[in-house]
């Protein structure tokens, strides 16, 4: 894997409107992109965007994530994933149905690819792997635009 450059920082934001407010005192300004702003029950994806020419920082009120998760930028997420996991990172990880996250081939995965935990969303592809030492690892491809 050559220089990883960080592309998001989702944050856990169990208060979803609370830390959407909070965010946007530090930015100076709203969210890009919000799922609906209200809270939802687990599984019910609410996630907010605040972007920046170098970064973003998401929020996601989903229990899979209880600390910051980084994602890295790929131009190839399945090569990426692999050569982490050849690596030395333990596990490829998926969305199961209460919305956290699962070692694949442990829960039946709900969101995404059940043999990678890929999952598409408009204009990216994201995985997650567990690293060795158990932190969790995003990785991001950008898609075209009319993908």
């Amino acid at each position: 894997m050559n220089t990883p450059v960080i592309a998001t920082v989702v944050f856990p934001a169990r208060d979803f409107q609370k830390s959407v407010d909070a965010w946007s005192t530090v930015f100076g300004t709203g969210p890009t992109f919000s799922s609906g702003g209200v809270e939802r029950a687990p599984g019910e994806a609410d996630f907010a965007v605040f972007k920046t020419a170098d970064i973003e920082v998401g929020l996601t009120s989903l229990p899979w994530t209880d600390a910051p998760l980084v994602l890295l930028d790929t131009a190839d997420i399945e090569k990426t994933r692999g050569e982490l996991i050849e690596a030395g990172a333990a596990v490829g990880l998926g969305e199961v149905a209460d919305g956290s996250l699962a070692v694949l081939g442990t829960a039946p995965v709900t969101n995404g690819d059940p043999a990678t935990g890929i999952v598409d969303v408009p204009g990216s592809r994201l995985a997650v792997v567990q690293l060795a030492d158990g932190t969790k690892l995003g990785l991001r491809q950008a898609l075209p635009a009319d993908r």
